[in-house]
């Protein structure tokens, strides 16, 4: 072998890493989109838990409250259902049928019975729904 063959070699072996390395970063580039969004969702989807809540009454405005917070929480980054809040108390005071219909973005289905001393709030990923129920 002489020594310019060797150096050749080297030179094509060079361009051929180049060449890879640039196709490894366009891709890396033009799915950066992608790859943040399932990274993004996997660390939030782990990073919230149920939270419970106990008091002697709920007004209709702090369901409300625990409502938007709960779309805040999940909205369109979640991929599966998840119960964002249960409620414990006395929530008389919550009429199902005002409280139920289209928000920004979503919408609140309320199956619950106001005489029960519990409210379930989870998000349902199909539909972008918040549903209550007991």
């Amino acid at each position: 072998m002489k020594k310019g063959d060797l150096a050749l070699d080297t030179i094509v072996s060079w361009i051929i890493l180049l060449v890879v390395a640039g196709v490894v970063i366009g891709l890396i580039f033009g799915f950066s989109d992608q790859i943040k969004v399932i990274l993004n969702l996997e660390s939030e989807e782990k990073s919230y838990d149920t939270e419970y809540m106990t008091s002697a009454s709920f007004s209709e405005s702090q369901v409300g409250t625990y409502i938007e917070i709960c779309w805040s929480k999940t909205g369109e980054r979640f991929t599966k259902d998840f119960i964002c809040y249960t409620l414990e108390g006395n929530i008389s005071a919550v009429n199902p049928v005002t409280i139920a219909g289209a928000y920004d973005g979503y919408v609140v289905e309320s199956n619950f019975d106001n005489t029960k001393g519990i409210l379930i709030i989870r998000f349902e990923d199909i539909g972008n729904k918040i549903i209550l129920t007991n």
